[in-house]
């Protein structure tokens, strides 16, 4: 029994030796990975030891690297998963709550990033780096409920599940798109320990040429073709794409000179990327060249871009003298003598304590790179800079949403003589795998106006209706309704950021005027469609017969009296008529003394002048229902519309200011006045007809 259990505890303590000694080469060969960069292959060895490990301060430690490698990487809901651990296993660096809430801000999961960043600054309050967080946090959210004018889409047709990305134009007319990929089919058949994926190619795709339809007069959208290897692409041998990485191509606008990188892996340990340039003659790619800029080769030289004119090459690097990880820099090539200028910073307005990557000099001269230190809206956003005459570039600007996003977006370039269409890589979620190319397009901004018009009474649609408008940017334009009652106005004549003022005139119609605006728009106005942004002005309107104009008269009395004067009977039957041709309109009339008498007194003569008025219109035919009398006694004193008799615009007939008048015939005239009757439009009421069917 006894030599039983020595044996079973020789046995049990090798195997835990074993199992020691296993985790903890794993763990070794974890951190010298990840000391190399080579972070996929670090999180293998970092998953084998941890699920060995049983040193509770040892995994906590190894939880932190995964999130880390995982970040590295680009795999970001990954890295949050890490984090949440780490941060659970009660890490003691809050450096990890920071990470979380950039994770999760790369993951668009802004609130929740918005929460760890507020509680990492009260665990660290005087890094500001959580409170430029939560600013860009708040900015993303603004940005993605008020996107740009960019519409962008997935270049499904030419991804892959593996990372395709940095697109470059193959040639003057951009019918070639050239880019990097890691797919089947690479010449480098091993696995890159840094991402997990082949090592990467320079693949080219051409668009179709235009075809037209059957049986119609319009051309189809040409297409992206199958991508192919560039040595497939031009059916030569390939002297470019090597069993290393190759990617981060740049061209001149003949498609006769590229610049390119290449990391070439000796000893298996990897040598900084460098640039290389190649020659296009006959139709072939000559073998490629390293090009000669001052730059010490255990600094990386990464994403480079020829300018426009050829003279000027852009490149990042990690070199000594930048401002934070990766800054851009620029060389300047003396063709006599074959060398580059000593590379020159950027500067601190584009550059920034953390990673710019991927420039590209559009041919108008502005600026575009991708950057983690500006604000944007999570991991590498495109930004643009405007070059000013001293040749520094400045004035940097956040392309937005939804050419940002709040995953990692890059390398964009654009087409034409402005930044309109375009391509960038992105490995926001939707996507094919990895990073993936997409396609960008300024959405042009359609304004239109069109309405139909109807009879009030009867609903009918009314033709010929002359619709005239005219913009506060001095233009004039007119339509007149078909017979549908329809008309409209399109973009000759409707334009952004102006107001019309629009006449609508028919004859025996009541014309109509009207103000309509494009101005103060927000995207959210516009309607997406296929060739742009569309905002219509959507008119529905009935217009009126004519009537004649309802200008209702003021009856004036003598003291004390009801009786109607031989005017107030001409005024009356001005009345009539206006009646007669709005065969809707109900009025009311309000009849007033002076403040001479009693209010008894008073109240029941000005009910008495009322109703002798609605008594008169009832003679000449009108219907009792559409007229209401109303004694309005002394309370209510005429305010002057405009000066009179005397008097001016906005005198008040109070007795106070009767009495306070000095003049006699004026303070009669005051008095006159205030004897009136005057009359409002009111709603339609046929049960008044039996109250005043006696009259």
């Amino acid at each position: 029994m006894r030599f039983t259990k020595i044996v079973f505890l020789f046995v049990a303590t090798i195997a835990i030796s074993l199992s020691s000694f296993a985790q903890g080469k794993q763990l070794k060969k974890a951190e010298a990975a990840f000391e190399r960069y080579e972070f996929h292959k670090a999180m293998d060895f970092y998953k084998r030891a941890y699920s060995k490990s049983s040193d509770r301060t040892q995994k906590v430690e190894m939880s932190f690297r995964l999130a880390e490698c995982a970040r590295r990487i680009g795999n970001y809901r990954q890295a949050e998963s890490y984090y949440k651990r780490t941060i659970k296993m009660r890490y003691d660096d809050p450096v990890a709550i920071f990470y979380l809430g950039m994770m999760q801000r790369n993951i668009g999961k802004y609130e929740d990033a918005i929460k760890s960043f507020e509680l990492y600054m009260k665990k660290v309050p005087e890094d500001i780096r959580a409170l430029e967080a939560i600013v860009a946090c708040q900015l993303a959210i603004e940005w993605v409920e008020n996107p740009s004018r960019y519409a962008v889409s997935n270049m499904k047709a030419i991804n892959s599940k593996q990372d395709d990305r940095m697109p470059a134009f193959g040639n003057k007319d951009n019918t070639q798109l050239f880019f990097t990929t890691a797919r089947k089919g690479v010449n480098g058949k091993k696995i890159s320990a840094q991402t997990g994926q082949y090592f990467t190619d320079i693949w080219v795709t051409e668009l179709e040429k235009n075809k037209k339809r059957r049986g119609k007069g319009k051309q189809a959208k040409p297409k992206w073709k199958e991508p192919l290897s560039l040595g497939d692409f031009l059916e030569v041998d390939d002297l470019v794409n090597t069993k290393f990485d190759e990617g981060a191509v740049s061209l001149n606008e003949r498609g006769n000179l590229m610049y390119f990188n290449r990391a070439v892996m000796k000893k298996n340990e990897a040598h900084s990327p460098r640039v290389f340039s190649a020659i296009k003659k006959g139709g072939e790619w000559e073998e490629p060249l390293e090009i000669n800029l001052p730059v010490d080769s255990n600094y990386m030289v990464i994403y480079p871009c020829l300018s426009p004119d050829e003279k000027i090459l852009f490149f990042v690097s990690d070199m000594p003298g930048g401002h934070g990880d990766f800054d851009i820099w620029m060389s300047e090539y003396n063709k006599r003598k074959d060398t580059w200028s000593e590379p020159v910073n950027l500067g601190p307005e584009v550059n920034t304590a953390d990673k710019e990557i991927a420039p590209y000099v559009h041919r108008n001269g502005t600026l575009f790179f991708a950057s983690k230190g500006h604000v944007g809206m999570g991991g590498f956003d495109i930004f643009r800079a405007t070059r000013r005459p001293s040749g520094q570039y400045g004035k940097v600007k956040n392309m937005k949403y939804p050419i940002n996003s709040s995953y990692d977006d890059f390398g964009i370039v654009f087409s034409g003589k402005d930044a309109i269409s375009g391509f960038f890589s992105s490995n926001r979620k939707g996507g094919r795998g990895g990073d993936d190319i997409y396609e960008t397009k300024l959405s042009d901004l359609k304004f239109s106006m069109e309405g139909v018009l109807v009879d009030k009474e009867t609903t009918d649609p009314l033709q010929g209706v002359s619709v005239h408008i005219e913009g506060s940017d001095g233009s004039a334009f007119d339509a007149i309704t078909n017979k549908s009652g329809f008309f409209d106005f399109g973009d000759e004549a409707i334009r952004q950021g102006v107001e019309y003022e629009v006449t609508y005139v028919k004859d025996t119609y009541v014309a109509v005027n009207d103000t309509v605006t494009t101005q103060n728009l927000t995207i959210h106005d516009f309607e997406t469609t296929d060739e742009g942004f569309l905002y219509t002005i959507a008119v529905d309107l009935s217009m009126k017969v004519h009537r004649l104009p309802v200008v209702l008269p003021r009856i004036e009395y003598d003291l004390g009296s009801w009786e109607l004067r031989e005017i107030a009977e001409k005024d009356l039957n001005h009345l009539v008529e206006v009646l007669e041709t709005n065969p809707d309109l109900r009025i009311q009339l309000r009849s007033h003394t002076d403040f001479r008498s009693s209010d008894e007194f008073n109240q029941e003569l000005s009910q008495k002048r009322a109703e002798s008025c609605v008594n008169y219109l009832i003679e000449k035919g009108i219907d009792a229902s559409r007229l209401e009398a109303l004694g309005m006694g002394e309370k209510e004193p005429l305010v002057l519309s405009e000066d009179r008799n005397g008097f001016k615009k906005g005198d008040v007939f109070t007795q106070e200011f009767i009495e306070g008048t000095r003049s006699r015939r004026l303070r009669e005239m005051a008095h006159q006045m205030n004897r009136r009757t005057d009359f409002r439009e009111i709603e339609p009421d046929p049960e008044d007809a039996e109250k005043y069917g006696a009259y």
